[in-house]
């Protein structure tokens, strides 16, 4: 019996596990502060990269007087987000062939994600990939009503994604470069697979508490075979 013969799901985190992403994140906020018109003499990126994202929304409109809603926000830095991943943003080694390799063994696929998703549907479609996913699970829909300071902590979290694709729990394996994902993953019953990033700041912790620790998404297609 293969090592995923057991599980009828898989949820994926998007950047750094999917795709190369995470130096696109850089500085996104100050060069749309920018492009529309507002002096930033000391960029926010330090201080928004310890919020959530309706936290930074708020951040951003209160500091810079914009008056947008939040909604309106997110759009705005989505319109930055998709050219960046479009042109820049390329797929993890074997990432693509994992999916389908999951996909044609009918195990659901899900995305579970931070980004934005306008900006993380348009990269899977840009390569092909968005017809394999049957459920989109978008941190910032949850901020408001989880209790956690970060949502993947948070066990609901998961527990609904693993909802959205009728699987039992203990039947999903969920792919994340982040420890801080552990914790919620771990907390809601299901399994781990670490794939390594450079921004992995805490991956000797992560990989050595995963059920699976990869160097790359491609390397869990040995265990297909």
């Amino acid at each position: 019996m293969g090592f995923f013969d057991s599980f009828d799901a898989a949820i994926f985190d998007l950047d750094g596990t999917i795709i190369d992403s995470m130096p696109l994140w850089s500085n996104f906020c100050t060069d749309w502060l920018i492009s529309i018109g507002k002096d930033v003499i000391d960029s926010p990126e330090a201080a928004i990269s310890a919020m959530t994202i309706s936290q930074s929304a708020d951040y951003i409109n209160k500091k810079f007087n914009l008056n947008l809603s939040r909604g309106d926000l997110i759009h705005h830095w989505e319109d930055v987000m998709i050219p960046r991943y479009l042109g820049k943003a390329t797929l993890k080694r074997g990432a693509a062939e994992l999916l389908r390799a999951f996909s044609g063994k009918g195990i659901k696929l899900g995305i579970a994600t931070y980004s934005f998703p306008r900006a993380c549907e348009a990269i899977l479609k840009h390569h092909g990939l968005l017809s394999l996913f049957s459920s989109f699970q978008y941190a910032h829909d949850y901020e408001e009503i989880s209790e956690f300071p970060s949502v993947k902590r948070d066990p609901a979290f998961w527990l609904a994604s693993a909802g959205k694709l009728g699987a039992a729990p203990g039947k999903c394996i969920v792919f994340e470069d982040s420890y801080a994902s552990l914790e919620g993953v771990r907390s809601a019953g299901m399994y781990i697979a670490a794939v390594y990033d450079d921004s992995s700041s805490r991956w000797p912790l992560l990989s050595k508490a995963a059920d699976l620790a990869l160097n790359y998404p491609g390397e869990a297609l040995e265990l297909l075979r």
